[in-house]
């Protein structure tokens, strides 16, 4: 199946851009410029600890493969680290409009990963008490930014 091409021109009062390729391409180009025409924004997203979905697309390349109904992690490591990649990966997707949703309930996470659900719940109890998680009262859980250094790993 061949991707499609979009564009996207922006118009200010002084000048035009405009954008083609591959939606995901034109997406991380497109915020990429918004971020440089104003760099307020990066100030903003520091101040509240928003996650730079570029850098995190970055980091996640090679790691995780996230479709709009599957997330497939790509390289090995223990359970934790596959939850996290996971979790990351629905967040990624979720932001760029790829993927359904951010917040996944464990039984999703022990599929996406292949790892037992007894075993996810147990890890992501252990990553929400060291804050590598976030998990809602309904019981679904979600990417953490501060487990961007573990992800490194």
């Amino acid at each position: 199946m061949k991707e499609e091409k979009i564009k996207v021109v922006i118009k200010t009062a002084d000048s035009e851009v405009e954008f083609e390729g591959g939606y995901e391409e034109v997406w991380m180009s497109v915020n990429k410029y918004f971020s440089e025409l104003y760099p307020s924004l990066q100030v903003i997203k520091k101040l509240v600890g928003a996650v730079d979905i570029e850098e995190l697309a970055g980091k996640l390349s090679g790691k995780v493969e996230v479709k709009e109904d599957r997330i497939n992690i790509l390289v090995g490591g223990d359970a934790k680290k596959k939850i996290l990649l996971c979790l990351a990966g629905a967040y990624l997707g979720r932001k760029i409009g790829i993927f359904e949703k951010e917040l996944l309930t464990p039984k999703e996470i022990a599929n996406y990963t292949g790892i037992d659900e007894r075993i996810t719940r147990a890890r992501l109890s252990e990553l929400r008490k060291d804050g590598l998680v976030i998990r809602k009262e309904d019981g679904l859980y979600g990417f953490a930014p501060a487990s961007l250094k573990e992800i490194l790993e």
